[in-house]
């Protein structure tokens, strides 16, 4: 979720006769199937939509055993199962999924298949079979594509400037004490310095140098650095990265490694929804897959990545389903991230259809995530950009039958997005930090731009008797769910709410963040990354986004610690972490999330908070503390 905080959807022309439309159906009577989503519709006899069947069985079993096999004090501590036992256990029973299938055929829709999770059917279907499928389930609802939360498309300096600043002000801001000092990387392109000299005056204006932290610092800061240097740096560990409609250039990503003395990353590309890798010239979500993987990369930079890219039609549960595909990744990863979420109220209507389909979708989402859990995968997902109103980012779509309120009560509401909100991931909010000359973090405070960076408070203007807001402000999302009771380990860490609360951790998130990317037209300088010239391919960033993958890097290296004690990988690690306490947690007791300066929503304290949750993770520590909780099971 990089910044500016906006939700950007694919904007690019598809080739003509490919129309593709994001539908929900519901109330489908088909026999005996209980749901039906479907994505991507088209002219005439083209199949290029995809009909999600739900068939999940025992979903209460499959919730007890992940959360016994997550939980520090069971004795099945670690104990999992595999992804097809798990579904051969809790999943669709074999009749049931003959039956589905006899009663799509009834409906002249053929060609299904069964997930890996057996909780749902895909279905192929064109877009006449699709009118058959809608006059027989009754409503139908057309609705947009997939949400991307903040895809920075300019460097931190130019953003400033676009809002107004003067040049004085602009460098005042990006000056200010609490930025980096010069304790970066000593070799490569970094020349000692906390970012690259810039080849131009222009190029310099627009990324003043040494107002970025490296690599390394982020390694020293956060416990990655010392596992490094122990030769703990993600080998035999595999993440995979959740994508929607964003490609990567490979080329990148060697100069990121080559600049910065990373090793040369092991990718690789599992389309989902389409035969062929997304282009990263053809999406406007370029930016966000490669901060993710740039992000894991310096924190294992040894993992094996996978980057499972749904097209701009797929769904929520399809993505997180074919993570967990062994055939399809060449073996299930031990950690998911993603920096996709929509404000609850969103999710839960279904208006971001197909990429969450409103109750049906979080249900087949969160039996993926359960099954994930009892295989032993962990799941991270980036909190959001909005600080405590993630509302904020989709005011002009959010239903008006929401609450009952006026969109200006709406996004200065406390909402907080999902899946982050989900019992089953591991949310990851964001921080701002200062370091001391040997890298160790100095002050910690909540992600809150118009507190770090002194920008006003958000204010609305009236444009034709309605509220227009201007956002020149992010901040790492916290708050309450509306959506999920307090899960048993929030309870057991003794925290007071009836509700879930959001998020579990934070990690760096605020404006510092490197990033090479250059994905551009030269003749016309457009494109989705815009480096001031082909020979200056470096950004600077903010958001969730980096935070979700830099810690999914810092759990493989937990694993591989894990599994150097003869352990299993730590799986969902929510449980582990409400009872880790310092020093694998240092806490944030100081600043706030609330963009909006409402007063209402969320202050950091001692303890747990809904601003950075329980606070940033060591590595080096939680890995000591998850070998030892192993050893105990």
């Amino acid at each position: 979720m990089t910044h500016p905080p906006v939700k950007v959807r694919s904007t690019h022309r598809r080739p003509r006769g490919r129309r593709r439309v994001a539908v929900v159906l519901a109330g489908v009577a088909l026999a005996t199937l209980p749901s039906v989503a479907a994505a991507g519709a088209a002219q005439g006899d083209e199949v290029v939509a995809r009909a999600l069947v739900g068939l999940q069985r025992d979903t209460a079993g499959l919730g007890a055993f992940a959360s016994r096999v997550s939980n520090p004090a069971s004795p099945q501590y670690r104990r999992y199962m595999s992804v097809p036992d798990i579904a051969a256990r809790y999943g669709a029973r074999p009749a049931t999924v003959a039956r589905a299938r006899r009663a799509l055929a009834a409906a002249g829709l053929t060609g299904a298949s069964l997930d890996v999770t057996r909780g749902f059917l895909v279905v192929p279907v064109t877009a006449a079979e699709l009118t058959r499928l809608q006059s027989s389930s009754g409503a139908m609802e057309r609705l947009q594509g997939a949400p991307v939360t903040g895809v920075v498309t300019q460097p931190a300096a130019r953003a400033l400037h676009e809002r107004g600043a003067p040049v004085e002000a602009r460098e005042t801001a990006l000056s200010a004490p609490g930025w980096p000092s010069r304790t970066g990387t000593p070799r490569g392109c970094a020349q000692g310095v906390s970012t690259p000299t810039p080849p131009s005056p222009q190029a310099a204006a627009a990324f003043p140098a040494s107002k970025v932290f490296t690599p390394n610092q982020f390694q020293a800061a956060f416990g990655m650095s010392g596992l490094h240097r122990s030769g703990v740096q993600g080998q035999g560990r595999h993440i995979a990265l959740f994508e929607v409609d964003a490609g990567y250039k490979a080329e990148d990503m060697a100069a990121f490694a080559q600049c910065f003395g990373l090793p040369a990353p092991r990718l690789r590309a599992v389309p989902v929804g389409q035969p062929t890798p997304v282009s990263p010239f053809a999406s406007t979500a370029t930016v966000e897959a490669q901060l993710d993987i740039q992000a894991v990369m310096i924190a294992a930079p040894r993992a094996r990545i996978s980057v499972v890219q749904g097209n701009a039609g797929a769904s929520m549960p399809e993505i997180f389903s074919v993570s967990l595909d062994a055939r399809r990744m060449r073996g299930v990863p031990d950690v998911i991230s993603s920096s996709y979420g929509v404000c609850e109220p969103l999710a839960q209507s279904g208006a971001e259809a197909p990429f969450i389909n409103g109750p049906q979708g979080r249900q087949l989402t969160d039996w993926v995530l359960a099954t994930a859990a009892g295989a032993g995968v962990s799941v991270v997902v980036a909190a959001g950009d909005s600080g405590a109103q993630s509302c904020a980012h989709n005011v002009g779509s959010v239903p008006g039958d929401v609450s009952g309120l006026g969109p200006l009560t709406q996004v200065t509401t406390n909402y907080v997005e999902y899946p982050s909100s989900s019992p089953w991931i591991t949310a990851v909010g964001g921080t701002t930090m200062t370091l001391t000359r040997d890298n160790r973090i100095r002050t910690q405070k909540p992600w809150n731009d118009r507190t770090s960076l002194g920008t006003a408070p958000i204010q609305p203007t009236l444009a034709g008797g309605l509220p227009v807001f201007s956002f020149p402000a992010g901040g790492g999302s916290g708050g309450s769910s509306m959506l999920y009771a307090t899960p048993s380990y929030q309870v057991r860490a003794g925290i007071t709410s009836n509700r879930r609360l959001v998020p579990d951790v934070s990690m760096y998130a605020s404006w510092g963040i490197p990033l090479v990317c250059s994905v551009f037209n030269p003749a016309t300088g457009a494109g989705p990354c815009p480096p001031t010239s082909a020979s200056w391919p470096f950004m600077s960033v903010a958001g969730t986004s980096f935070a979700a993958p830099l810690l999914a890097g810092g759990l493989a290296l937990v694993n591989q610690r894990a599994v150097q004690a003869g352990q299993p990988t730590v799986g969902f690690v929510n449980p582990l972490l409400y009872s880790a306490g310092a020093p694998a947690i240092n806490d944030v007791t100081t600043g706030d999330n609330d963009v909006f300066d409402t007063g209402r929503c969320c202050f950091a304290g001692p303890g747990y908070d809904q601003a950075t949750g329980l606070g940033t993770v060591n590595a080096a520590r939680l890995a000591q503390v998850a070998v030892r909780a192993g050893a105990r099971g």
